[in-house]
């Protein structure tokens, strides 16, 4: 295994940057403690130092700098991982923040992103093709992460997850070589990187099938929390008949300041349902009448706009700077137990900053059969997101104790199956909680591309 050493020496590092077209960040320097700094302010790590890397040429200097100086390595693209996964104490952080660039072929329906882009970049530079591909449901999250992970999103029913949509990367190995995965190269690496959580290598490069998109019927409504066994209900029987064009979430929270809700009930318990059609306009408006037209809702804002705007119309929820802790269950149905335990939650609240997130999956991800990617929850249903946040880190290990205790409420009806993407720091590796046959053949890819163990993987 590699070790960690408490710091690089100054000469070493000196070369280092003078081979880089990017720079080096070392703990002394000013920017350094901003540097380090990823979305949840709860990840308090310092690494050896960071490389902030140009190109690919970069990536492979600095991942051959880190072998030999018996380092470990972190990769940072977006830095969004609620569990901090892109960072390390002792390690060598390589920052592809400024790996962003995203090139689309229209004509191919293909798009090829930079590692260290965010799905704002990929949905913008799509959209003036009027084209799209599943991606996260915030723009601030990083390309990368998200789709080692899975990659949920609105477009997984119609098209798949992100992995379903990734036709190839350009990956360097702990080795410093620079190696091309896809279904024809490097194919066991390319199964590895779709849906597997990384440790195999530093994706420099994304490519992306592409789908027409322009418009979407999307938006919000808002209900009382009294409602909201009614609304679960009503979500669960429409998901398991829905076309798959359609896409949803419930969302148990205190109600964000929003333009289209009376002010009396910003700050109140509510359930929101986030509803999102990618298809037939028309189809859609008739297809989404039974989620809009049970009980009282107190708004109702759904209507046609641009996919890319709805892409962005969640990130107010999600800034950076608080302080996270997730716990996320699969479910292979929404049972009235789990209902009553939701319900009697929405009622309980930590804080106004505090979520639960119902979603559905089925559509294009069941459709994937099991064994063609390292993503493991295509059987599920529905998943559960338990989101804490907070501004004050002093509330954080009261926090923590309520997701968990409410994590644990859920445990009798849910499913072995966690979405990486959703896990958090006490989770673990996330291999680990794989079935035999996959946690083995994840576990044989890594030993094969990385044999002394340089990337964290946990």
């Amino acid at each position: 295994m590699m070790t960690e050493p408490s710091a690089i020496q100054a000469e070493a590092l000196g070369g280092l940057r003078r081979r880089l077209r990017g720079a080096v960040v070392r703990p002394e320097d000013t920017r350094f403690a901003i540097a380090r700094r990823v979305w949840n302010a709860a990840i308090d790590r310092h690494p050896a130092a960071l490389v902030v890397c140009e190109d690919a040429e970069d990536v492979t200097l600095a991942v051959r700098f880190a072998a030999d100086q018996g380092m470990r390595v972190t990769v940072r693209g977006g830095g969004h991982n609620v569990a901090g996964r892109s960072v390390a104490d002792g390690a060598l952080l390589i920052d592809l923040a400024r790996m962003r660039a995203v090139v689309v072929n229209e004509s191919a329906k293909v798009a090829v992103v930079q590692g260290g882009a965010l799905w704002h970049d990929v949905d913008v530079a799509t959209a003036a093709a009027g084209l799209a591909t599943t991606g996260g449901l915030v723009s601030g999250t990083g390309v990368g992460g998200l789709t080692l992970g899975g990659g949920t999103g609105w477009l997984m029913r119609r098209h798949g997850l992100a992995i379903d949509n990734l036709v190839a990367a350009g990956v360097v190995l702990a080795d410093g070589r620079f190696v091309r995965a896809s279904a024809t190269d490097n194919a066991e690496l390319f199964y590895g990187l779709r849906g597997g959580g990384g440790g195999f290598g530093v994706v420099t490069s994304f490519e992306f099938q592409l789908h027409p998109l322009r418009h979407v019927l999307a938006g919000l409504i808002v209900r009382r929390v009294a409602e909201v066994r009614d609304a679960l209900r009503t979500f669960r029987d429409f998901a398991s008949i829905a076309p798959d064009e359609f896409c949803g979430v419930m969302v148990i929270a205190r109600a964000p300041p929003l333009p289209f809700l009376q002010a009396s009930w910003h700050g109140q318990p509510v359930v929101i349902s986030a509803l999102c059609w990618c298809g037939e306009p028309g189809t859609g408006e008739r297809a989404l009448d039974p989620l809009r037209e049970f009980g009282s809702p107190l708004a109702v804002q759904v209507g046609s706009m641009p996919y890319v705007q709805w892409q962005h119309a969640l990130d107010g929820g999600a800034p950076a700077g608080r302080q996270q802790y997730w716990k996320n269950s699969t479910f292979d149905e929404l049972s009235e137990a789990t209902i009553g335990v939701l319900a009697a939650a929405a009622n309980d609240l930590p804080n106004r900053y505090s979520e639960i997130h119902v979603q559905h999956l089925g559509g294009a991800v069941a459709r994937t059969a099991q064994a063609d990617t390292a993503f493991a929850a295509r059987r599920a249903e529905f998943f559960v997101n338990l989101i804490g946040a907070t501004p004050w880190a002093e509330e954080l290990a009261e926090l923590r104790d309520r997701v968990r205790r409410l994590h644990d409420q859920l445990a009798p009806t849910a499913l072995a199956d966690v979405l990486p993407n959703f896990c958090d720091r006490d989770d673990g590796n996330v291999t680990a909680r794989l079935d035999a046959v996959r946690a083995q053949r994840i576990g044989s890819l890594r030993r094969r591309y990385d044999p002394q163990g340089l990337f964290v993987s946990d």
